[in-house]
Parts: structure tokens; sequence; C-alpha cells
């Protein structure tokens, strides 16, 4: 286990503290008094996760540390710690107006169409690293779903009102477009598998 992969395992732990803080706030278990607090402390872990997969990807290729554990695993652990936050603030006051629960569908149903062709090609020993729009997918899933924590441990200034639904917006057409890239790529080398 190197460092690279020991820092994709800390981004799954981080996953899971802001999964907790936003589903005992969401079920209504924290004292109203508490509620600021820890959807600061969901948005601040949720940064610290999102930043660390910077960190393990320059890492795994500044030491040539890239294993094949760390091709599924990083991913795995973006769309845990991404995906299970989108789910949960379609719940939480303050993020719960902007963001509809079908529009986390579109994103959930890109990503599991893209793990799948990864878990299809990787088992084939076919290297299905993340593309330039698959990476600023992530980045700006990262940053509407930052702007929505704030916004909902700040309250809903007009400002991070609008910057949370432009995001949305880049976010669901960045979901479609990096979508459909991966799959004309993934297509591409299943054809050359078969050749």
């Amino acid at each position: 286990m190197n460092i690279a992969n020991q820092v994709t395992l800390a981004r799954l732990v981080g996953a899971g503290a802001v999964l907790a803080l936003l589903s005992l706030d969401t079920s209504g278990a924290l004292p109203d008094a508490w509620l600021p607090g820890a959807r600061w402390a969901a948005a601040g872990v949720f940064v610290a996760a999102a930043l660390s997969d910077v960190l393990d990807g320059y890492l795994a290729r500044s030491r040539n540390l890239v294993t094949t554990f760390g091709r599924i695993a990083d991913p795995f652990a973006d769309k845990v710690l991404v995906t299970g936050t989108l789910v949960l603030l379609t719940a939480l006051p303050g993020a719960a107006d902007l963001l509809r629960p079908w529009m986390v569908v579109v994103v959930l149903v890109r990503e599991f169409l893209v793990s799948g062709l990864r878990g299809v090609l990787e088992s084939e020993g076919v290297n299905f690293q993340a593309s330039a729009t698959g990476k600023l997918k992530m980045a700006v899933q990262v940053a509407a779903a930052t702007a929505l924590l704030v916004r909902s441990a700040a309250g809903p200034a007009p400002w991070l009102t609008g910057l949370a639904a432009a995001l949305i917006a880049a976010m669901l057409a960045l979901a479609v477009v990096s979508g459909y890239d991966y799959v004309r790529r993934g297509a591409s080398l299943v054809r050359g598998m078969a050749a």
C-alpha cells in the first residue's frame, strides 16, 4: 500500500465523515443550535477530502506509484465523496431548493456508465484513466457541492445563490459531455480489443 493509495483511502474516510454529518443534519438528529457548525464542518471536510484527490494524483505520477488498485480506488473514492454528498444535498435546507433529485440522477447515470466501462476495460488490462473532460467535470462537481454546502451553512446570499445555480448548470452539462467522451473512447478501445 503506497502513499498515494493511502491518501485515496483517507479520502474515503473523509467522505464517510461528510456523509455522516449530512445524514445527521437531514434526519433532524442534531439540535438546531448545532446545525450551522455541522454544516461548516461538512463543508471543510468535503473540501479537504476533494483536494486530497490532487495530492494522491501528484504523488502517484511524480513517484511512479500508479497501480491498478489506485486507478480503480481513486475514482471510486471520488464518486463516494461527490455523489454521496450531492444525494444528501437534495434534502439539506439551503441546498435542496437549487439541487433537484433529477439533477443528481443525471450525474449518477453518468458515473455508473463510466464506472462500468472502466471496470470492463481495466479487467482486460486496458488503462482507462480519467480524461481532461472527466477531470474538469470532477472539479465543477466539487465546486458546485462546496457552494451548496457553504450556502446551507451561511444562508442564501444572492451572489452565492447565483454562483451555486451556475455551477449546477455547468455540472449537468459536463456530466453529459464527459459521459459521451468516455463512451466514445471506451467503444473505440473495446473495438480494438475485438480486432
